[in-house]
């Protein structure tokens, strides 16, 4: 029993000395970063995203549109002429065409949502032919820019080869290595077109201001700059 009491007597004995005392230091800084912790608001950069929020409202930089409704003979410029005001460069337009380099849309970089929004309102009042919509950063990366230095030689005949083509192009900055053939149209009404590529869009323009309506080998031919 007087063991029983002795134990009883120097556990009061402890508890008090702790009461008096307070907690050792090390309890008293981990109680407080414990409650700073939990009551410390998430930060921006911390919190998480919410997944119903759009992605093209999360970015209130640049937006992305697709245009619909350009035909092959569309420019740059006509674009821009057509959405003035909504603030587009020349490198702000990428076209999209198919294997065979038809059209397809146009892919448009606007420097704000702002501005994407007005596009679509220019659209609406004098662009019925055109459709304007929502497109995303992949589709703007992964579309292949032709700088208007890729010209389209239309109608060669069957027979021409490499060299009838370099020939043809004689006296402009070209890459020989790049001239491929390919069909464009439906059978039996498509035609054969060489693809060449030049060292700059000036010298593409030269080309299709000099040879454009002329005659390789017995076919006249049709030159068009892939913008």
């Amino acid at each position: 029993m007087s063991l029983l009491r002795n134990g009883i007597r120097s556990a009061f004995a402890l508890r008090s000395s702790a009461s008096r005392l307070g907690s050792p230091p090390f309890l008293l800084q981990s109680a407080n970063h414990f409650s700073t912790e939990a009551g410390r608001p998430l930060s921006p950069a911390s919190a998480p995203a919410n997944p119903s929020v759009d992605p093209f409202l999360q970015n209130p930089g640049i937006a992305y549109g697709k245009l619909f409704g350009n035909t092959r003979h569309t420019l740059k410029t006509d674009i821009i002429n057509m959405l003035e005001g909504c603030d587009l460069g020349l490198e702000d337009i990428k076209f999209n065409y198919t294997r065979s380099y038809g059209p397809v849309a146009v892919l448009l970089q606007f420097p704000s949502r702002q501005a994407y929004d007005n596009a679509f309102k220019v659209i609406a009042k004098k662009g019925r032919l055109y459709r304007l919509q929502m497109a995303n950063r992949s589709e703007w990366d992964l579309q292949q820019p032709f700088y208007g230095k890729t010209v389209l030689v239309q109608g060669v005949p069957p027979n021409a080869q490499l060299d009838d083509i370099e020939r043809f192009l004689s006296g402009f900055d070209f890459d020989s290595s790049s001239i491929q053939f390919i069909r464009q149209g439906m059978p039996p009404n498509s035609i054969r077109t060489a693809v060449v590529k030049f060292a700059s869009q000036v010298q593409a323009m030269n080309a299709l201001i000099s040879k454009n309506g002329a005659f390789c080998l017995n076919n006249r031919v049709v030159m068009r700059v892939i913008q």
